[in-house]
C-alpha cells in the first residue's frame, strides 16, 4: 500500500506540472496579444492624428485666405531638416504637414509666398506615443 500512496503523489505532481506549463503558455500568449493590440491601437491613433492634422491645414488652404500669403499663414511653421512644415497638436499627439513641389522637393521656407502655385502634394505625419504614421495627398491647383 505504501507504494501506491507514493505513486499517487508523483502522478499528482506530474498533472500539476502540466497544468503549470499550460497556464504559463496561456499567459505568454495573452501578454503577446495584448502588446500587439496596443501597438495596433497606437498606430490607428497616429494615423488619425496625421489625417486630422492634414484636414486642419487643408481647411485653411481651401478657405483661400492664404493663397497669395506666406506659407506660415496656415499655422505654426518651422523648418526642420531643410523642409518647411506646419506643426500642430491634436489631443495627445503631434502632426507636421509638409508641402512638396512637382519634382518632389519639399518647400524650404516658411516665408514662401508662391507656395500655393507650386505645391503639388502635401504629406502629414502624425505621432502618438512613439508611433508615427503618414498621409500624403495631391493638391488641386490654386484658383
Amino acid at each position: 500500500m505504501k507504494k501506491q500512496k507514493g505513486s499517487v503523489l508523483v502522478f499528482s505532481l506530474i498533472i500539476l506540472s502540466f497544468l503549470l506549463v499550460a497556464s504559463l503558455s496561456l499567459a505568454t500568449v495573452s501578454i503577446s496579444e495584448t502588446r500587439g493590440g496596443n501597438a495596433i491601437s497606437r498606430s490607428i491613433v497616429a494615423f488619425q492624428i496625421a489625417d486630422s492634422g492634414l484636414e486642419t491645414v487643408l481647411q485653411e488652404v481651401y478657405k483661400g485666405n492664404c493663397n497669395s500669403g506666406r506659407l506660415d499663414c496656415l499655422g505654426s511653421c518651422s523648418v526642420v531638416g531643410g523642409e518647411a512644415g506646419i506643426d500642430g497638436n491634436i489631443n495627445a499627439g503631434t502632426f507636421r504637414v509638409i508641402f512638396y513641389e512637382t519634382g518632389g522637393a519639399a518647400l524650404t521656407s516658411c516665408a514662401d509666398t508662391s507656395w500655393r502655385t507650386i505645391a503639388e502634394s502635401a504629406q502629414s505625419e502624425g505621432v502618438y506615443n512613439g508611433t508615427t504614421r503618414a498621409v500624403k495627398i495631391d493638391l488641386d491647383p490654386a484658383p
